[in-house]
């Protein structure tokens, strides 16, 4: 027994080597189990970047069209038939009417003509496309815009028409040359100038400067 003792003493270094490698031969068994036992899963090296557009970025719109005149601004003009309104004025009533030989009519838009009586270019009140063009024995030469569902302008008593029908007109646009009409020869050189909304003929001079969409 003693001799076995001894014989422990006299190795103690080599026992305590040993039970060292035993350990990490143990560690690394456990580790080597350990990562066998999990799942791999694939993670993206360059995961997808979501782009978030800026909100506060101005965005271009186009103005909305203002009725217009269906002249230019510089005209020296005067209305020489009003529309008929029976809210109005008797005076204003009395310029409304059209006579036509021994009857009168009542004037469904506004006539203007130029102050000495001479022709002037009539240009599209509103951008639209041109649905009609005809030759009327009593009103003349007449034009006819629609702008859109509900809007569509007139213009009558032309002595030249310069568009063709079918055709886009912009705002400004000339579409003919003022003149003569049968029906109101007292009017003298003018245009008869109407606006229909939802299929009825309102004031022209209550909608001149309104934005198309408040018509």
């Amino acid at each position: 027994m003693k001799n076995w003792i001894k014989k422990i003493g006299q190795n103690k270094f080599q026992f305590f080597f040993f039970i060292g490698m035993v350990s990490v031969l143990v560690v690394a068994i456990i580790i080597s189990a350990t990562l066998e036992n999990t799942t791999d899963e694939p993670t993206p090296e360059d995961p997808p970047i979501t782009i978030t557009p800026p909100t506060d970025e101005p965005v271009d719109t186009i103005p909305e069209e203002m009725l217009k005149l269906p002249f230019n601004d510089n005209l020296d003009y005067s209305i020489v038939r009003k529309f008929y309104d029976k809210n109005s004025s008797k005076e204003e009533q009395l310029k409304s009417l059209i006579k036509y030989g021994n009857s009168y009519r009542t004037s469904s838009g506004t006539s203007y003509a130029k102050k000495d009586n001479t022709s002037f270019e009539v240009i599209a009140s509103l951008s639209g496309k041109v649905i009609e063009i005809k030759d009327s024995p009593l009103y003349g030469n007449y034009v006819v815009l629609e702008h859109n569902d509900k809007v569509k302008t007139y213009y009558y008593g032309l002595s030249e028409v310069c568009v063709q029908l079918g055709s886009s007109v912009k705002q400004g646009d000339k579409l003919g040359v003022s003149g003569l009409t049968e029906i109101d020869k007292e009017a003298g050189n003018h245009v008869y100038f109407l606006v229909k909304v939802q299929d009825k003929y309102i004031n022209p001079e209550t909608l001149v400067g309104k934005k198309i969409s408040e018509l």
